[in-house]
């Protein structure tokens, strides 16, 4: 099987989303984070014709971020799935995987206040 750092390309082309998103009242930051990195993020790797799986947890923001930083990060963390193509990604998203993967986002993640943005990513440097 392999790892999420095994997953870690960063293709150009491909069907990608990104989500942002907060955690669910009620879950600390220590029990959103533990349950992202290792429950969700071993549900949400063995999606079918995934290629590429990101995770990036916010950070208390601080110098060197810039201007328009708030004081506190107002989401929890940016996901981001890339998936061969379009009809790759809906079938991985209907399948029993994915099925599981959105069961387990309702567990700690605010859908409420999730952002869903269709993505095009690209390696500049």
């Amino acid at each position: 099987m392999e790892s999420i750092k095994e997953l870690n390309v960063y293709p150009e082309k491909g069907h990608s989303i990104m989500f942002v998103f907060r955690r669910k009242p009620g879950i600390s930051l220590e029990e959103f984070r533990y349950h992202y990195e290792f429950t969700h993020g071993a549900l949400a790797t063995k999606l079918p014709g995934l290629i590429s799986y990101r995770q990036h947890p916010t950070r208390k923001p601080g110098k060197g971020d810039g201007a328009y930083v708030p004081d506190e990060a107002p989401y929890d963390a940016v996901s981001l799935y890339i998936f061969e193509n379009a009809a790759v990604a809906e079938a991985a998203w209907v399948s029993p995987q994915g099925l599981l993967v959105d069961e387990d986002t309702l567990k700690f993640i605010d859908t409420e206040t999730m952002i869903s943005l269709p993505v095009i990513p690209r390696q500049v440097l």
